[in-house]
Parts: structure tokens; sequence; C-alpha cells
């Protein structure tokens, strides 16, 4: 009975993992938050664009080489089939979030021990990362369920016979997937290389050479989507010099990993990428747990251990190359990965500890601590709220005709994505000073620039475009001093720290009076009379 009733549990208990991270998953998307900054710079561009604007380069904001086409073009169908919302919009990344659990359970079936499921399965559906990102109009997301079929499409390509069926499946599946994902690349480029060796190893020489074509068509496929589509790559495109700027201050490019920085970068990196984006706690010991994995592994899983590691070091080659960064959340697709070899590793560590038979009371407890230690309690609900649409819609109510509105410089994108839906009407909206000149094309100043915005006065506008990103004392004061003698003005932030935001307030307090504040998470209104 006793038996039995532990093979019920362990029977159940994946299900009633995937059914927790669904719920905390059903939860934030319903919660409904609003687009912050990095989403609208997406969503403007659905406002009025058709399925071949969106397919050329670039976007409003920001370029569409930053995301996939394939990613475009189901947003596109999505709101031309059920309306333009926030819930919509955020659609596809939802199902590819609910559906990574039941693949991601499917996919640690098959690369590492029964025992080391369920602890995988946990560290997956209670991942901040991949729970925020599940409704985040972004394409993250997208990336990590790909990148599990992909890995569950070599166990079924590799388990029978090489049939011209089979062949054709993973040549269609490889070519979609650069199409919905950039990093898929790495994963094909992985599987690609693992069966040629496979298929190499054991002389099967007409499966080799069918992989080896496989691969060239994906190859060709990948080349076309990146010329015609990503317009040859971040250096012609019109911010891509900001973008590899901002990349390389964040440090996300690896140096030579044979010179002393590169080492120092490698090992900064290695343990920085369990946190962010892996969502644990005490990275150290996820570190370690992750080397007991590899080690358990190459002794009885090779195969399973090359495949899981070998797009990270593919990444890492890509990054050296300055092609793509190795950081934070552009690294989401490796954490099915990460948490794999972890739970091998945590997993491996207690039975090697059933070995020591004075020590067996505290096994259980050793490896609950382990997962404890690691996790990371959710927090979604506070990464990268930026609150706009109650700070739209307080102005909106309170605000008289004759009132005129500062949209501060991050805050643009929303307040356009969302001016229509309270009345408000951004084509009406101008800048009072001349576009700085910066050494680096920003994601707005783009726009502005393509738009073609030259600066009116205050009389001539009810609706300021905010020039500066930050306080810049001196131009940021003459900027605001037109304001003086125009009676009452709303200002919108969003996107800026407590420090940037308190030094625009210390100076509006100096030149205006300060009549209502309406604050929310990460988005602020304030009424001011000049």
């Amino acid at each position: 009975m006793k038996h039995n009733l532990r093979q019920i549990v362990w029977c159940w208990l994946p299900w009633l993992i995937i059914a927790f991270g669904l719920i905390i998953r059903f939860d934030l998307y319903f919660f409904n938050h609003s687009l912050w900054l990095d989403e609208a710079f997406i969503a403007v561009n659905f406002i009025d664009k058709t399925f071949w604007e969106l397919l050329q380069p670039p976007l409003d904001y920001s370029n569409s080489i930053l995301t996939p086409p394939g990613f475009l073009v189901i947003a596109k169908l999505s709101i031309i089939l059920f309306g333009n919302s926030d819930f919509i919009l955020r659609l596809f990344p939802f199902i590819c979030g609910v559906a990574s659990l039941p693949l991601f359970y499917y996919m640690a079936k098959s690369y590492i021990s029964d025992a080391a499921v369920p602890v995988a399965l946990f560290l997956f559906a209670i991942s901040n990362s991949l729970i925020y990102y599940s409704s985040d109009f972004k394409q993250y997301s997208s990336d990590v369920m790909i990148t599990i079929i992909l890995f569950l499409l070599v166990t079924y390509i590799q388990t029978s016979t090489l049939t011209f069926k089979r062949l054709s499946l993973l040549t269609v599946v490889g070519i979609l997937a650069v199409w919905f994902s950039h990093p898929a690349a790495f994963i094909l480029a992985s599987i690609g290389g693992y069966l040629i060796i496979l298929y190499g190893f054991n002389k099967q020489w007409l499966s080799m050479i069918s992989i080896v074509g496989v691969s060239l068509i994906w190859l060709l496929g990948f080349i076309a989507m990146y010329l015609f589509i990503m317009g040859g790559g971040l250096e012609t495109s019109g911010i891509g010099e900001y973008l590899l700027h901002l990349w390389i201050s964040w440090d996300s490019f690896m140096p030579s990993p044979f010179s002393w920085v590169g080492f120092k970068w490698l090992i900064r990196n290695y343990f920085m990428m369990f946190n962010e984006p892996g969502s644990l706690n005490m990275t150290q010991v996820a570190g370690v747990m992750f080397i007991v994995g590899c080690i358990a592994m190459l002794v009885k899983r090779k195969a399973a251990l090359f495949l899981l590691i070998l797009p990270i070091f593919i990444t890492l080659a890509i990054s050296f190359l300055q092609k793509y960064p190795f950081h934070e959340r552009m690294i989401l697709f490796l954490l099915p990965s990460f948490y794999l070899i972890i739970a091998e590793g945590i997993t491996q560590l207690q039975v090697k500890l059933l070995a020591l038979p004075k020590l067996t009371i505290f096994i259980p407890l050793t490896q609950i601590i382990l997962i404890v230690s690691l996790v990371n309690y959710p927090t979604y609900y506070r990464h990268n709220t930026q609150e706009i649409k109650p700070i739209l819609e307080y102005i909106q109510k309170n605000k008289l005709d004759t009132d005129i509105l500062y949209i501060y410089y991050w805050a643009e994108p929303a307040f356009r994505y969302y001016a229509n839906n309270y009345n408000f009407a951004y084509a009406d909206c101008n800048i009072i000073t001349p576009l700085p000149k910066n050494e680096w094309i920003k994601e707005i100043d783009y726009f502005r620039n393509k738009q073609g915005l030259k600066p009116v006065t205050v009389d001539e506008t009810k609706c300021i475009l905010g020039n500066y990103e930050g306080f810049y004392q001196i131009l940021q004061q003459a900027e605001l001093d037109k304001l003086q003698n125009h009676g009452r003005v709303w200002f919108i932030f969003s996107h800026l720290n407590d420090h940037e935001k308190q030094l625009y307030l210390n100076y509006l307090d100096k030149i205006g009076v300060r009549m209502e504040e309406f604050l929310q998470t990460g988005a602020y209104a304030y009424l001011y009379e000049f």
C-alpha cells in the first residue's frame, strides 16, 4: 500500500508542478499590466502598419532585426482576428509560456534521470524570468518554447530510422524556427553538429550526408532571413551602432577567452547567468550544482550533455564576434539547459549521499535545502512594470481644455500607443527645442529624425515631447523654462529612476507650483502651474 501510494505521488507530482506554474502564469497574464518601454517600442508599429510594412526594416523605434519576422506576423494576425489590446498583443508569448511547461516536462524525461525531472520542472515552473516573459510582448517566451521543441525533435529523430518523412520534418521545422526565433540558429547548429557526429561515428554515411544537406538548407534559410528581413545585421540598421554601443557598455560581448580579461569575464558571467536570467539565488551554489550535473551526465549521458551544453558555447562564440549579446534576457533560451543540468547535479549529489549510511537521514533534508536556497520567490509583478494606463485615465478625467501635456522622453512610445484610448492625439504632439545631437542615435531620436520633427513654440502646441532622457542641467532647464507663464502643465513620467525624477521635480518646484500628483508603479503624473 505504501509502495502504491509512493508511485501515485511520483506519477502526479510533475503535473501538480505544471499546474502550479500555469496558475502563476495565468495570474500574471490577467493582471494585464501596462506595456512598458520595450513592449511599446514594438506595439506602436501595429497601430497602422500592414503585414508587408512590418517585414520591411526598420520599424519605427527599433529595427525589425530585434524582433523575429514570424513573431511580428503572428502578432498582426492576432490583432486582425481578435482586435488590438494588451491581452491580444501578449497572447502569443502567453501561449508559448504555457505550452513550454508540459513540453519541458517531456524534454526533461528525455535528457536527464527520472529522479531529476521533478527538480528541473520545479525550477522551470517557478522561474521569475520565464513567468514574466510569458506575459511580455517580446519574443523571449517563444525563444524558449522553440528551443524546447527543437530539443524534443532531435530525440524523436535519433530514436528511429532516418526516413524521408523525418528528414522533411526536420528540414521544415528548422527553416520555420529561425523565422520565429533568432537564437534558434544556435540550437540548430548544435543539433546539426550532433547528428552529423552521431551518424558518422556509427558509420551511417547516408544518414550523415542527409543531415549535412538539411543543415545547408537551414543555413540558406537563415541567410535569406538575415539579408532580406534583418537587413544584413545591426551594422546596416538605423540604430544598430547605438545598440552595439549599449551592449558593449553592458559588457555583453566576450573578450578573448585566452586573455586575463576574458577569463575574468567568463567567471563573472558564469555565475551571473544563474541569477539573470536564471532567477536563482546563491549563484555560487547554482554554479557548483551545474558543474556536478555536467560531471554526472558526462559519465552516463554524454550525448544529452553535448546537446544541452553546445548552444552555450556557440552563443559565447557569437558573442565574441559581437553579433549577439551574452546578456540577461537575450540568453533566456538557454534556461532549459541550465535547469536540466542543475537538477541532475542536485539529484546526483543525493545519490552519492545515499552511499553514506550514517547520513541517510539527512538526504531528503539536504535536497530540500538545496532547492529552497536556489529558487527565488516569484516577484514578477515588480519586474519592468510601468503603469501608464491609470496615469492617462487620471489626466483625462482631470485635465482642462487649456492644459498642456509634457511627455517625458522615455514615456513617448507608451503614450503614443495608448493615446487614442484616452482621447489624446499623439499626432498633435511636438518638440519645443531642436533635436539633440548625440553620438549614438537612440530609438526615439531615430523615429523623430525619420519623421522630420521641427521645434514649435509652446503657444503652438498642447502636447510637448520632452527631448532629454535625463536631467541635463543646462539643456533641460532651458526646455522647461519655456513653460513659464503658460498656465497648467501635466508632466507624464515613466521609465526613469527615482534620482532622475527627483532632479526634474526639484527644478519644476523652483519655477512652478505643484498642484497635483498621481503616482503608480513605474509611472507618475504631476500637475504644475507656471
